[in-house]
């Protein structure tokens, strides 16, 4: 008979082994293939323990939104405090490996009120942040009063931004370079102006 020993680890090292066993469940197969029985299988953990520390699913499923969204906030801020804030911008908001979990997390808002309610609260912090950078280009170049407000064109760029990087992953690709390039040059003219 096979003996298994035990490893005790400490509450938060056993957390970060669960919440990264469902991040990459996530990542690798959907939002629909997290469960406490799947998580604790990839952890090479038991059922009991990933009960323990969340309770039921949505507990799983809130503390990870809430640790990739600090962690993506921190990207925001490194972006938007960049020499290029517009470039950098951009480039994260491109990031296809960021981006895919949070288009997961989008699909499962569908079906889950509490990460609708924590999407929320993230996107309208991040959209916030975004547009007081933008605010100073705009403003520099006189658009802000003609154009699109700050926050409208954080939004625009999230959109555009986060349907080339649906399209790609199902292979539509018709009109992507023209749109990068677009974006790209309004805001080379938006630099150009501070």
């Amino acid at each position: 008979m096979k003996s298994t020993k035990r490893v005790r680890r400490e509450p938060a090292e056993a957390k970060s082994l669960i919440l990264g066993a469902a991040e990459k469940l996530m990542l690798d197969e959907g939002y629909g293939a997290v469960s406490v029985r799947a998580v604790a299988k990839v952890a090479g953990l038991s059922s009991a323990l990933v009960h323990y520390y969340f309770e039921t699913t949505d507990d799983l499923l809130v503390m990870l939104y809430r640790r990739t969204s600090d962690r993506d906030m921190e990207y925001l801020k490194d972006a938007l405090s960049a020499d290029d804030p517009l470039m950098a911008l951009w480039s994260y908001q491109t990031d296809a490996a960021r981006t895919a979990l949070g288009v997961e997390f989008l699909a499962l808002a569908n079906h889950r009120k509490v990460i609708r309610t924590e999407i929320s609260r993230h996107a309208q912090r991040a959209r916030r942040l975004q547009a007081k950078t933008l605010a100073r280009f705009l403003d520099a170049a006189g658009a802000g009063v003609k154009g699109c407000s700050p926050e409208g064109t954080s939004m625009l760029l999230t959109s555009v931004s986060r349907n080339l990087i649906m399209e790609t992953a199902v292979g539509i690709s018709l009109g992507h370079a023209d749109a990068r390039a677009y974006i790209i040059q309004e805001l080379g003219k938006l630099r150009s102006q501070r």
